[in-house]
C-alpha cells in the first residue's frame, strides 16, 4: 500500500474536490464521518497534507484572495503522480484488503473515481483472493475443530461468514459494474 487510511481518504477527497483548504477538508472529514469510522481525525488531515506534499503526490499554493481576519489559507491539488498512486493504491486495496477492513471501506466509499473495467478487473482478483482465502481458513478450521475450545470454534466460523458475505458483495459489485 502507498498510502496510509488517512492519506488514502485525503488523496479521494482532494481528487474529487480540488482546491480546497485544509480547514475545509477537515470540515468535510467531519461531515462524511470519517473522523468516526475510519478513525482519522484533526491531527491526521494536517499530518498528511504536510507528508503527501513532501512526497509530491499533492501541491499547495495560498489563496491570496482571501478576504477578512486570519492567515491567508493553503489550497491543495493533486499532483499527476499523485493521482496515479491513487488509483494503484485503491485497486491493490480492493484486491487484497480482508473482511471488515477500514482501508476497503475507503476505497468503496470513492469506487467512482475508478473507470468500470478497472473496476470489474479489480473485484475478479479480490473475488479469487476471498475464495482462496475461504478454502484456507475452511480446511484449517476442519483440521483443528476437534481440539479447539468452542470460542476457537465461533471465531473461526465468524470469520468464514465474514468472507461468505464478503463474497457477496463482489458478486453483487461484479454484477453492477460488470455490464
Amino acid at each position: 500500500m502507498i498510502f496510509s487510511n488517512a492519506e488514502l481518504m485525503l488523496m479521494q477527497l482532494i481528487f474529487e474536490s480540488p482546491n480546497k483548504t485544509g480547514y475545509e477538508i477537515n470540515n468535510w472529514v467531519k461531515k462524511l464521518g470519517y473522523n468516526r469510522w475510519a478513525g482519522v481525525g484533526k491531527t491526521s488531515v494536517y499530518n498528511g497534507l504536510n507528508k503527501l506534499i513532501s512526497k509530491k503526490y499533492l501541491t499547495s499554493h495560498i489563496n491570496s484572495k482571501k478576504t477578512g481576519k486570519g492567515p491567508l489559507p493553503t489550497c491543495y491539488n493533486i499532483t499527476e503522480k499523485g493521482s496515479d498512486a491513487l488509483k494503484q493504491d485503491m485497486l491493490e486495496t480492493i484486491g487484497t484488503a480482508r473482511e471488515r477492513d477500514q482501508r476497503f471501506d475507503l476505497t468503496i466509499s470513492a469506487i467512482h473515481l475508478l473507470p468500470k473495467i478497472e473496476i470489474t478487473e479489480a473485484f475478479s482478483i479480490r473475488k479469487r483472493f476471498l475464495n482462496k482465502e475461504y478454502n484456507r481458513l475452511s480446511a484449517d478450521y476442519e483440521g483443528q475443530k476437534d481440539c479447539i475450545p468452542d470460542g476457537g470454534k465461533l471465531l473461526y466460523e465468524r470469520m468464514l461468514m465474514s468472507l461468505k458475505n464478503d463474497q457477496k458483495f463482489t458478486d453483487l459489485l461484479l454484477e453492477r459494474y460488470g455490464n
